[in-house]
């Protein structure tokens, strides 16, 4: 993966936790959407491997 796509997932992510707009009250939906960040970055850099 590209930094610019990288890049596009974090920002996407920290918008996500810092926005008022939750899918559901608390920290649990933040904590998803992190790891599935976090998972989506480091799948693409194995399978470019």
């Amino acid at each position: 993966m590209n930094g610019v796509a990288k890049g596009m997932i974090l920002v996407l992510v920290i918008l996500y936790i810092v926005s008022p707009i939750d899918a559901c009250p608390g920290p649990v939906d933040d904590i998803i959407v992190l790891l599935l960040g976090i998972a989506a970055t480091k799948g693409r850099e194995a399978l470019e491997d």
